[in-house]
């Protein structure tokens, strides 16, 4: 897992550093500048991956303005490059300092990426070399610079350049096509019915199929899900059965279902797979989902992500959200994010005291952890 994040000058973010967990939630008034941290988090994926592009950004999550906007505008004077640092463990942080270079011909987004290593007790370069491609868990390719004494890398690790930020659309969600350009879920829904049909074809993803119906029976209706056999290579349809209904009536596809329906099987699917992400964010949580189930998918999602190695950033305006996570587990953290009397996005972590009895949504909406409008 990462197991921090340091952004400094993107959009509202001046400063600040996010000690991660397996499930953290971002919670706050609108536009104090949740989405930013998110995206600057993906800044440094893009970074990590070289892929500092306009289409990458959009692909990813990240809301393209001009340059100089991507940075803060708090004064006149203001520093123009965007760094975001991810540490890895306690010995490795990676550092992505990014900036628009108007000179270049095109004009681009470039960056310099150096790991600030706390060099260890490897007693040789090959050692430390594969000390570190063993931290980072995949192939990097670097080089030590000899004026800085600081290695510099080529590629990034797989759980960071994978970052992606989910924001889903109903009708994106609902559209059975494979018109996806992000394998193998889009960010906003797109290839859900695709993706289900690849895994229906193979051994591994039965079982994958198999684990997420079960945890879809935390819809009462939901009795069964199953893709058709004979379909055509671009047809992508699922047959959902609905314990309520009559047994004349065989099946409905997913045209014929609710949208919260829609939302869990994408969630679900999204951390169960193997080939989703490792490492990504998810916008609005809560969105379709009735404020007991709010509680109860993320529970769930919180086991899941254990099971599966995911680490999930995601946010919410929805307080019952929170009284799906347990605080006094550590790979669980909320983070309370605001802006200072300067508009700087600031962020800070809730920790309970042993007697809290008060549930956490009562807690948020009494005032009690910050996170709420002030102005009103």
């Amino acid at each position: 897992m990462i197991n921090s994040v340091s952004i400094k000058n993107y959009k509202s973010v001046v400063d600040v550093s996010l000690p991660l967990g397996r499930f953290n939630l971002l919670i706050g008034a609108n536009g104090c500048g949740k989405s930013n941290i998110l995206e600057g988090i993906a800044m440094g994926a893009a970074a990590s991956s070289n892929k500092l592009d306009y289409e990458y950004f959009a692909n990813r999550g990240i809301r393209v303005v001009e340059p100089r906007l991507m940075t803060p505008a708090f004064t006149e004077k203001q520093d123009e490059t965007i760094l975001v640092s991810i540490r890895l463990d306690e010995n490795i942080v990676a550092n992505y300092p990014i900036v628009y270079n108007k000179n270049a011909k095109p004009a681009r987004w470039e960056c310099g990426v150096k790991f600030d290593e706390a060099l260890s007790k490897s007693d040789s370069a090959q050692e430390l070399f594969q000390e570190l491609e063993n931290r980072l868990g995949s192939k990097v390719t670097i080089a030590l610079d000899p004026s800085s004494n600081r290695w510099t890398a080529v590629t990034g690790n797989d759980s960071l350049d994978k970052f992606l930020i989910y924001s889903l659309e109903e009708n994106k969600l609902r559209k059975a096509d494979d018109s996806n350009r992000t394998y193998p879920l889009g960010r906003h829904g797109e290839g859900l019915f695709a993706y289900i049909k690849e895994l229906s074809q193979q051994p591994e993803g039965i079982e994958i199929i198999n684990e997420i119906k079960e945890n879809l029976k935390v819809l009462d209706w939901f009795d069964d899900m199953e893709v058709p056999s004979g379909q055509l290579s671009m047809e992508f349809n699922l047959k959902l059965k609905d314990s309520y209904l009559a047994d004349t009536i065989n099946a409905f596809d997913q045209r014929s279902t609710n949208e919260g329906f829609l939302y869990l099987l994408f969630y679900l699917t999204l951390v169960i797979s193997d080939e989703t992400p490792r490492f990504f964010a998810i916008e609005n949580i809560d969105t379709a989902f009735n404020p007991k189930l709010c509680r109860e998918v993320t529970r769930r999602l919180i086991e899941l992500a254990r099971k599966h190695n995911k680490q999930i950033v995601a946010t919410t305006h929805n307080a019952a959200v929170l009284d799906g996570m347990n605080l006094f587990e550590d790979d669980v953290r909320l983070l309370v994010v605001r802006r200072n009397i300067d508009g700087y996005t600031k962020t800070n972590r809730v920790t309970l005291k042993d007697d809290m009895t008060m549930p956490l949504s009562e807690a948020w909406v009494k005032g009690f952890i910050g996170g709420l409008p002030d102005n009103f």
